[in-house]
Parts: C-alpha cells; sequence; structure tokens
C-alpha cells in the first residue's frame, strides 16, 4: 500500500512537471511567435514607408525631368525663332535696294577708316559698283568726314558674299555682313529674346 502512493505520487510529480515544462514551453513558444509577428510588422511598416518614399521620389524625379524637357523643347524652339530672325536679317541685307546698300557700304567705310587711303576688298559681284563710280563717292564721303579720300580698289575679291574689307597699312578691318551681323547678334542676342519672348529667356 505504501508503495503503491509512493509510485503515484511519483507519477503526479511527473505529470505536474510535465504540465509545467509544456506550460512554460507554450508560453515561450507564445512569446517569440509574437516578437516574429511583431518584428514581422515593424519591417513591413519600414518596407511600406520605403516604398512611400521611393515612390514619392520618383514621382518628383519625374516632374522635374518632365519640367527640364519642357523648359528645354522650349529654349530651343525660342533659339530656333532667334537664329531665323539673324538669318532673314543677313537675307535682308542681300537684298537691300541699291540706294540703302550705298548709304550702308558708305558708313560702314567712312565710320572703320583711320587714314582715308586703305585698298578696299569687296566682293566680286560688287565691283563694278565700285569701278562705276561708287568708289569714288566713298572718297567724297571721306573728304567731307575730314579723312583722306583716297581708297583705292582690291584687285583681289573678297571671300564674303556682302559687304566690304579695308586693308590697311598696319590693320584691317571686317566690314562683311556676316561679321557685322555676328558682331549685333554677341551684342543684342539678349535684347533681341527679349523684344520677343519677353524678359524670362536668359
Amino acid at each position: 500500500m505504501a508503495a503503491n502512493k509512493i509510485i503515484e505520487k511519483i507519477q503526479q510529480e511527473a505529470k505536474d512537471n510535465a504540465a509545467g515544462i509544456r506550460s512554460a514551453a507554450e508560453q515561450k513558444a507564445a512569446n517569440i511567435k509574437a516578437k516574429i509577428m511583431a518584428d514581422a510588422q515593424e519591417q513591413i511598416k519600414g518596407i511600406n514607408n520605403a516604398a512611400t518614399i521611393e515612390a514619392d521620389e520618383a514621382g518628383r524625379r519625374q516632374v522635374l525631368i518632365a519640367e527640364l524637357d519642357t523648359r528645354k523643347k522650349s529654349l530651343g524652339s525660342k533659339r530656333d525663332v532667334i537664329e531665323k530672325a539673324f538669318a532673314g536679317a543677313e537675307e535682308a541685307l542681300a537684298k537691300l535696294p541699291e540706294d540703302k546698300w550705298q548709304e550702308l557700304i558708305t558708313n560702314i567705310v567712312v565710320g572703320a577708316s583711320t587714314t582715308g587711303t586703305e585698298k578696299l576688298q569687296v566682293p566680286s559681284q560688287d565691283a563694278d559698283k565700285y569701278k562705276n563710280g561708287f568708289l569714288a563717292k566713298l572718297n567724297e564721303a571721306l573728304t567731307k568726314a575730314g579723312k583722306k579720300g583716297e581708297l583705292t580698289l582690291s584687285d583681289k575679291p573678297a571671300a564674303f558674299k556682302g559687304g566690304v574689307m579695308l586693308i590697311g597699312k598696319t590693320s584691317d578691318y571686317d566690314g562683311s555682313f556676316a561679321t557685322l551681323l555676328q558682331d549685333i547678334r554677341t551684342r543684342e542676342e539678349k535684347n533681341v529674346a527679349d523684344i520677343l519672348f519677353g524678359t524670362e529667356v536668359k
């Protein structure tokens, strides 16, 4: 009888210990599961936040790229217009009426001549104009301006299409229309852009 009670007591203690171990294991498992779930939720939250930030940044990049592309196209179009404006001016110079052409050449020569004895180099298509009286008019204009009126005409034609080159003893003056327009463009392109498009063009 005593032996049976001892056995029963041992069995009961074993059951109690087993129950305690199982309960502890279950609690530990529950804690581990809760931690895993909490970590997973935190990771999900972090991923979502990162995705949102990345999406926002990607959106901002796309908007910036679109804005830059639009500005680039706008500036490109404006530059094309400016290019056409100056090209049109060059064409207009090439088609000047004779009286306006002579007036322009006279202003160039009188303004650029330093001695009044320079040699003029002109496009081949304009040579006859100088030979048929225009050179004499230029010398007369120089005399009225207080300079020597002793210009001569070079036998060598100019390489440009319109304008005049003054060849002096120490220096030359390029009065070709292309060079004069380029000088004007360098100084005035910003003003032309402002006139055409307003002051937003830089």
